[in-house]
This record gives C-alpha cells, sequence and structure tokens, in this order.
C-alpha cells in the first residue's frame, strides 16, 4: 500500500535542508510549500518533531517573522535554540533579534521543487502493506 506525503514531512524535508547559519520563519516555509498564511501549520508541525527522528531536523533553524527563537513556556528550549544558532555564526542583537536580511535562507524555486519530489519519492519508496 502506498501512501502520499504529509505537510508535515514536506516541511520536515524543507528544514533539513536550511543551511547552516540561515533560517526560515514559519510563514516563509509554509509559502515555499505552497501554503500561504500556513505559519501556525508550520509551528504544529515542528512542535510534533519526535527527538528520536532516524534523520534529525534542525529545527533552531525556524524563527518567528521578527526573527526571535519563539519556543513558548520554555526558557531552556529558547536558550538551547539561540546557542545552536549562534554556534552556527547567527548573531543577535540587542533585543535578541537577528538580522533576517543577513541570515534568512532564500532557496530558488527549483531547489523547492527538488526538495518536494525528493520527500515524495522517499515516502513512495515504502511499502505499508
Amino acid at each position: 500500500m502506498k501512501t502520499s506525503v504529509t505537510f508535515n514531512q514536506l516541511v520536515y524535508a524543507l528544514v533539513r535542508r536550511i543551511p547552516s547559519g540561515k533560517v526560515l520563519n514559519y510563514g516563509r516555509v509554509a509559502e515555499l510549500l505552497g501554503v500561504p498564511h500556513g505559519a501556525r501549520q508550520v509551528g504544529w508541525a515542528m512542535s510534533g518533531l519526535r527527538w528520536n527522528m532516524k534523520d534529525p531536523v534542525p529545527w533552531h533553524r525556524v524563527v518567528n517573522a521578527k526573527g526571535r527563537v519563539s519556543i513558548k513556556g520554555s526558557p531552556a528550549g529558547a536558550a538551547e535554540q539561540r546557542a545552536l544558532l549562534e554556534s552556527e555564526g547567527v548573531v543577535f542583537d540587542e533585543t535578541d533579534t537577528l538580522d533576517l536580511d543577513k541570515h534568512l535562507w532564500n532557496p530558488d524555486p527549483s531547489e523547492i521543487e527538488d526538495i518536494v519530489q525528493e520527500a515524495r519519492a522517499k515516502l513512495s519508496d515504502l511499502d505499508f502493506s
């Protein structure tokens, strides 16, 4: 039995391709995947990550629209996200904001299409019967 790729799987495939030292915001992830106004859905996908995934997702590279870490209710998680980004060369200013002009990843549309196609092919190779 074949299955179709889910939105969450597409989000994870895209986030896995964000280069070190670059970020995307939730809304931009949604836009790149063809879901305008889908920032909240991306947030839900990211919050549903399993930490024991075989192919880890660099969750720390997704920030809010203002260029800030946005892990609500977890000061330790927010500090971890910032530390991971800083270890990749991302610099925060005195308001805890990163420069999106400098650090925002802007992939070519063809690269996004490749990511989506690879995610679909990877899943279609699995046999769930």
